[in-house]
Parts: structure tokens; sequence; C-alpha cells
């Protein structure tokens, strides 16, 4: 097993985890009201608000799923798609890794990558609705979820190519040596 192969499961791992939990957490956007007396955070799957140091979660009602924007429930089936690309991806990659098998560390790799670049996209389908709700010049509270959710790109994808790379080199090695 190479440092390449195992550097880049590593690092996606690490993407992994940050895109678990920003996509799990509620805090893609924040409000807070003047003196700070109470604070909003705006999630993907629930609301949480603070009031007076205590803070209470509630899950979206039915009700209102329904009248929610597509934008926002393209953000959600974007956030799904990747994590279930993104949590095989790497666990093909281990496996390939273990049994020395150069095509699942590849596929490894492209489902990594493909897992942390549906992840760009529900952050930008996110922002770009938020945007366009918001009039110009006004600042986007985006929270730390959001935030998680862009970071994981550089961890997914660049553990991806390292797969791939690895795999390739592999490959490489195992071909014949033709001599003149």
């Amino acid at each position: 097993m190479n440092r390449l192969l195992v550097g880049g499961i590593g690092i996606s791992l690490l993407g992994a985890l940050l895109y678990v939990v920003g996509i799990a957490t509620p805090a893609w956007m924040e409000a807070e009201e003047q003196q700070g007396l109470k604070k909003e955070e705006f999630g993907l799957w629930q609301i949480c608000g603070t009031y007076r140091g205590v803070t209470i979660c509630t899950a979206y009602p039915d009700t209102t799923m329904s009248t929610m924007s597509g934008a926002l429930h393209a953000t959600r089936a974007f956030a799904i798609i990747g994590s279930l690309m993104l949590i095989p991806g790497i666990a093909l990659a281990c496996f390939a890794a273990k049994k020395n098998i150069n095509k699942g560390k590849l596929i490894g790799g492209a489902l990594t990558i493909a897992g942390g670049v549906c992840g760009v996209i529900a952050a930008a389908i996110f922002a770009g609705r938020v945007n366009a709700v918001l009039q110009p010049g006004v600042a986007v509270p985006y929270g730390y979820s959001f935030h998680l959710t862009w970071a994981q790109a550089v961890f997914t994808i660049g553990g991806g190519v390292a797969m791939i790379v690895a795999g390739r080199r592999d490959q490489e090695d195992e071909l014949p040596v033709l001599r003149d």
C-alpha cells in the first residue's frame, strides 16, 4: 500500500467528516436580533432558536416542506446524493487498498470526487437562492454548516484525485517492461 493512497483516503475521511457535519447541523444561515437576546439558525432539516441561553430545535413541519422553494429541495437532494457517493467511494478505496485492486482505487477515487462535487453543488444552489431573495448589498449571515460544506470539497476532491493517481501509478508498475 503506497503513501499516496493512504494520504488520499485519510484526507477524504476528513472531508467526509466535514461534509456530514455540514449537512447535518442546523447552521446554514444565522439571524440574530439586536442586543443579542434571540438567535435563530436555519439548516437543511431543522430550525433552532436560542432565547436567553435556551436553544430549542424543531424539524420543518410537513406543511412548511410543501411550501418551501425548489432550491432548498435541490440543495437537500444534492447533499444526500453526495453523501451516498462519498461514503461508499472511500470504503471501496479502503477495500481496494487492502486487496491491491487498482480498478477499485480508481472507482473509489471517482466516487469520492463526485460526492465532493455534489456537496459544492448543494452549497452553490443554496447560496444562489439566498442571494436571489436578499436585496443587493445586504450581507448574508451564512453559518458554519454552510462553510463546512464548501470546505469539504478541498479534502474530498483532493483525496479522490490522490486515490486515482495512486491507482494509476500501481497500474503502470504492473505493466510488463519491454526491452529492445
